[in-house]
């Protein structure tokens, strides 16, 4: 019996030892004010593309829950995955962020994927499911941050600052609800990416629905501001920040 309750006591122990540097290793997210202006509030400094193998994107994939709410790693057309390092410039400091362009095999979906060296604006990832289609300008979004998943396509007007979001660690974010996607793509071409897999430009989103997949997917991993810079409507909402 002695043995027994030394051993209980060893593993609970153990248990608020591991708690406690849980706690201690816990990452702190800085206090937002305003409105979260995501890719607003950094600047571009360089890119550089990412050269992963097959296993090391599944196994990224697989551990990264903002992924895991829009699809599993077995969904993902592999041979179209596009990653790129950017350094971006953010109050003052350069830190880095990592974007996957994922295009599913169901041939009608893409997931942007930005995870951040350190949160900005309390946001350390971002992910977003693309709905795409060869006649659609307009592709519809949804959007998850720390595993709380919005459909973006209805686009929200939730909030205009902070005040307005109740929930622990919501903060009123601007989003784009919208984007043209043939301009995106151009203004990514003319910037001098992604002419391997888009060649002609939006023009292969009519002609080939696989190529446009490939091409979104390049896109979003190489030129999130030429995104952003073609949205055609913004919305807010309260989103939960946070891990």
């Amino acid at each position: 019996m002695r043995k027994r309750a030394l051993l209980a006591m060893f593993v609970v122990l153990l248990l608020v030892g591991a708690y406690g540097a849980y706690v201690v290793s816990y990452p702190k997210y800085p206090e937002v004010k305003g409105c979260v202006k995501l890719f607003k509030a950094v600047k571009p400094v360089t890119k550089t593309p990412e050269n992963w193998s097959k296993a090391h994107v599944f196994f990224k994939l697989a551990t990264n829950r903002d992924f895991l709410k829009l699809a599993k790693p077995w969904d993902v057309d592999y041979s179209h995955v596009k990653i790129v390092k950017h350094t971006l410039e953010y109050n003052g400091e350069k830190i880095t962020m990592l974007a996957m362009g994922i295009p599913l095999k169901d041939g009608k979906h893409v997931i942007a994927l930005y995870e951040f060296s350190k949160p900005v604006q309390g946001v350390k990832v971002k992910a977003y499911l693309i709905e795409v289609s060869k006649d659609n300008l307009k592709p519809k979004l949804t959007s998850v941050n720390g595993g709380d998943v919005k459909v973006l396509s209805n686009c929200r007007h939730e909030c205009t600052s902070n005040s307005d979001c109740s929930g622990y660690r919501e903060f009123c974010t601007e989003y784009c609800c919208s984007y043209d996607r043939d301009a995106a793509i151009d203004c990514c071409l003319s910037a001098g990416y992604c002419g391997a897999v888009c060649g002609i430009g939006a023009t292969i989103c009519l002609i080939n629905p696989i190529g446009c997949l490939a091409c979104s997917a390049c896109v979003v991993a190489n030129c999130i501001f030429c995104v952003e810079d073609n949205c055609l409507e913004w919305g807010t909402g309260c989103e939960y920040h946070g891990s």
